[in-house]
Parts: C-alpha cells; sequence; structure tokens
C-alpha cells in the first residue's frame, strides 16, 4: 500500500487502530481524570511493596509505571504475567493493580482470586468483565475504563489511572504537570505523524519504510528504553504480524551484539531506541554499538524520545513507534487491527 494513500489506509484499516492511536494524547488525558477520580482506594499505610497482575497489552502497565516511579518510590514493584504460583511474600501490605482490558483475561482471574484469598489490597481496572463483577462481589475499588477498543491500543486507559491512584494514596507525589506535559508532546506527534502527512514529511511512515522486509531488533536503555523497546516489538508483532525481537543495554553488549554483528544484514535492521535521560555509560554504549554495527553493513535506525518528564519521555517513544508498526501492517497491505491466531488460540483454549 503506498501510505501517502488516506482513503486506502481507511479501507483497510477495519478496527480504526490508527484511529485510536491518532487520539492517544486525549485518551492519556482522559484516562488520567478517570485515575483520580477513583474512589474506595486501599489504605497506603504499611505498604510493603506493589505487584501489577495483568497480560499482554494489559500486564505491560505495569512495566510503564514501574519505570516511571521505581526511582522515587519506597517499596519494591513487581509486575507479573502468568497464573502463579505468586511469590510467598505477596499478602495483605501488598497494594495489587489487577489490570485486564476485557476483564476475561484467564491467567489475570486465577491471580486475582489468590491475593484475594491472601487479603492483599487490590484495585482493579478494566472495561467489564468477569473481573468487574468480582470486584464489586469482593467489595473492590474498579477503575472502568471505556470499552471497544484492542487492549494493545488502549495503553493510556490502563497505565495512567495506576499512576493516578498512586498519587491519590499518597505513594508517589503528584505529576499532574507531567501528564500535561506529555499530553501535549503526543498531541505534537499525532500531528506530525497522522495519516494526512506524507512519508517524506513523516517519521513514523519513514520508519515503517524502513523496516520492511526484514526482522526489527528492537533496543532501549534500561528503564524507560528497555519498556518502549519491548512495547514495540509487541505492536510490531500485532498491529505488522512480524516477526521482532527487543533487549536493553548495557545486556545486550554482553551477548546478543556478537550475534546481531554477525547476522545476515539483509534480513535484520537494528533499532535504537535512545532517551535523553540514559545514563552516560549507556548513551556511550549506544554510539559504540552503532558505529560496531554500521561497520559490518547491518542498517542502524535511531529514534529519539521527547519531552522533559519521564512520562513525555516514555510515552513519545511508544506512539511513534505503535504508528510505525500501524503503518507497517498497513504497507504490507494486512489489516492492523486483527489477531485472528490470537482469538482462535483463546477458543482453542477455553473448549479444553
Amino acid at each position: 500500500m503506498d501510505l501517502d494513500d488516506v482513503q486506502g489506509i481507511t479501507k483497510l484499516d477495519s478496527e480504526d487502530v490508527l484511529g485510536a492511536t491518532e487520539r492517544f494524547a486525549e485518551q492519556c488525558r482522559q484516562a488520567w481524570a478517570l485515575g483520580r477520580a477513583a474512589r474506595d482506594l486501599p489504605d497506603a499505610d504499611g505498604v510493603e511493596n506493589v505487584v501489577v497482575l495483568g497480560m499482554g497489552g494489559s500486564g505491560i502497565s505495569g512495566d510503564v509505571v514501574q519505570a516511571l516511579v521505581e526511582p522515587r518510590l519506597g517499596v519494591p514493584w513487581r509486575t507479573i504475567k502468568g497464573y502463579g504460583p505468586l511469590p510467598e511474600w505477596i499478602g495483605r501490605n501488598t497494594l495489587t493493580f489487577v489490570v485486564s482490558y476485557s476483564g476475561d483475561t484467564e491467567e489475570t482471574l486465577a491471580a486475582f482470586e489468590e491475593i484475594h484469598s491472601r487479603g492483599a489490597r487490590p484495585v482493579a481496572v478494566s472495561s467489564g468483565g468477569h473481573l468487574a463483577e468480582l470486584a464489586t462481589g469482593y467489595g473492590v475499588a474498579h477503575v472502568r475504563v471505556p470499552e471497544g477498543l484492542q487492549p494493545r491500543a488502549s495503553l493510556g486507559f490502563l497505565a495512567l489511572p495506576l499512576l493516578a491512584i498512586l498519587v491519590e494514596i499518597g505513594l508517589v507525589p503528584d505529576c499532574s504537570d507531567d501528564v500535561d506535559e506529555a499530553v501535549a508532546s503526543l498531541a505534537d506527534i499525532s500531528k506530525n505523524c497522522s495519516r494526512d502527512i506524507p512519508v517524506d514529511e513523516n517519521m513514523a511512515k519513514q520508519l515503517a519504510t524502513s523496516l520492511a522486509g526484514r526482522v526489527p531488533v528492537v533496543y532501549g536503555g534500561s528503564g524507560l528504553g528497555e519498556v518502549a523497546a519491548y512495547r514495540f516489538k509487541c505492536d510490531l508483532n500485532e498491529y505488522a504480524k512480524t516477526p521482532a525481537f527487543a533487549n536493553s543495554l548495557p545486556e545486550m553488549n554482553h551477548n546478543e551484539l556478537e550475534a546481531l554483528a554477525s547476522a545476515n544484514r539483509e534480513d535484520f535492521v537494528a533499532v535504537l531506541l535512545r532517551d535523553a535521560e540514559d545514563h552516560e555509560r549507556v548513551a556511550l554504549r549506544f554510539d559504540v554499538a552503532k558505529k560496531l554495527l554500521e561497520r559490518t553493513g547491518a542498517e542502524v535506525i535511531e529514534v529519539r524520545s521527547q519531552g522533559i518528564s519521564p512520562l513525555a519521555r516514555l510515552l513519545t517513544l511508544v506512539l511513534i513507534t505503535q504508528l510505525a508498526a500501524i503503518y507497517g501492517g498497513l504497507l504490507n497491505d494486512v489489516d492492523p487491527g486483527p489477531v485472528p491466531v490470537i482469538e482462535d488460540f483463546k477458543r482453542q483454549l477455553a473448549d479444553q
């Protein structure tokens, strides 16, 4: 597909996932308000640790908020993606976010039942489903987010309420100014990378074009960049229907760099997600790794975060790359919305 064919894009994108992503700034603004309006929240007194339960596009909300608050949070944070068994230390002094966009995620519901039996302090986030019913039955605080989206198109609705609730109960300082800055930065990116902006002026379309026909390997610095890299990998899998891989620096310098430098340069392309606040030695490692890879003839693409606050810098990386993943699917004449293999897998699992 010609990525400048706006009518063709609209026709192929049956679920309008591009439109949902173009409205990401407004989603984040609305999600922050939903979280700040939450009531009947657990008491933060005596909280010894924080756990997020979730899978896929819902579970990454825990990774996002962890990267944002961990440097200033006085207790440990753990994001758990699976059924369990859960760590023995989870108990009545554990603040637990139970996140499932549909409200029907099998693994998350099973883990919720276990943490409830241990007397933990849960907050549920979903658009409805069985999770909402359980939360009501257990008398647990529940943040209901708008329905009708794919989980992967709902990161704002799933992550910002967690951050807002941490502020509400006093575990982290108020970051309303950071949210305002992030929303403004995201709105600028949406405007500059929308379907109406041609390829030669659109960084997201350019990134999609550069990745076409090859396997992307995505790297970010530990912390914000690492989360954005993993998110891009997942978006490429689901929107563009292409294999992709993610890792972080400095870890990849100790293993994966050797293999990537020896790989067929026609098969792979390295994408470096760089943040202005990367540790100075990590920034140097990015520079050296880029030179080594380019010396072998490999193509290396850099994408840089925008904004000042950690929230803005992380979410701008997420938005640019998510738009690129959607454009990548469209470029290959793939409807980026449906995930038929995943849905078929769920149906077969439910029958057993």
